[in-house]
């Protein structure tokens, strides 16, 4: 009894089945862990977007009015067209549970701004800084003649530092604020309190609303813009007096 084997062609055949197979299979797990992968991407890329947005709102929503003759105020300085580059400083009250590894509280200078990525074309990291302007309280040197200097202010807690800086989320391809002057009614991209106002004209306070649009780039190269408008409550209250 004779016993037949497989052809080359035969062979060929299956092969060429089983390579079109296989093929398939890899592309259809290829386009879903590159689906998969890009959701996330984006996912995160939103929430970051969305997250930076709502606390440089937050944090401007309790923007202070300025403070009468000191020059500390509210400035929104306009960057360039091509790629906007903003930023913004005003002073505000940070709150913070005071604790020994913990930095104290108080009256505080913040700003946003944008840092270039170093390697990165047009891209920048959103910087934070905060610099606290409450100034700690004065000992009372007639209460203990005695007392040693260096240790009430060891009692008194660690002095904070002059400036505290951080970057909030990469991949910036832009920052732009708006600013709506309550007297106009119309939207400007910059704002100083700390101007010289007009002559016979009042001084120049809060604007009304801030809008905040911030862009960021996705690893294609997309550009995804993340915006809000913010009321600011303290617009219509008088400035600070300043200290005698």
């Amino acid at each position: 009894m004779s016993r037949r084997g497989f052809t080359l062609l035969e062979i060929l055949v299956a092969t060429a089945i089983l390579g079109i197979v296989l093929m398939t299979v890899y592309g259809v797990l290829a386009r879903a862990l590159y689906a998969k992968d890009h959701s996330e991407e984006r996912a995160d890329l939103y929430a970051a977007g969305r997250e930076a947005v709502l606390k440089i709102a937050d944090e401007l929503e309790g923007a202070l009015p300025p403070t009468a003759g000191r020059g500390i105020g509210f400035i929104g300085a306009s960057g360039n067209d091509r790629v906007p580059t903003d930023a913004v400083q005003f002073a505000m009250v940070i709150r913070r549970n005071f604790g020994v590894s913990q930095n104290r509280g108080g009256r505080a200078l913040v700003s946003y701004s944008l840092d270039p990525v170093k390697d990165g074309a047009n891209l920048f990291a959103l910087r934070r800084q905060e610099e606290l302007l409450t100034e700690p309280a004065p000992t009372d040197p007639g209460s203990d003649p005695g007392a040693d200097p260096s240790a009430a202010a060891a009692d008194a807690g660690p002095t904070p530092p002059a400036a505290i800086a951080a970057h909030i989320v990469d991949q910036v391809a832009g920052l732009r604020f708006r600013y709506l002057d309550p007297a106009s009614g119309q939207w400007v991209d910059s704002w100083d309190t700390t101007a010289e106002p007009p002559p016979n004209q009042p001084a120049i306070g809060l604007p009304g609303a801030v809008e905040v649009t911030l862009f960021l780039s996705d690893k294609s190269g997309g550009i995804h813009d993340f915006g809000t408008i913010v009321d600011l409550p303290l617009a219509n209250l008088m400035p600070t007096p300043s200290r005698p």
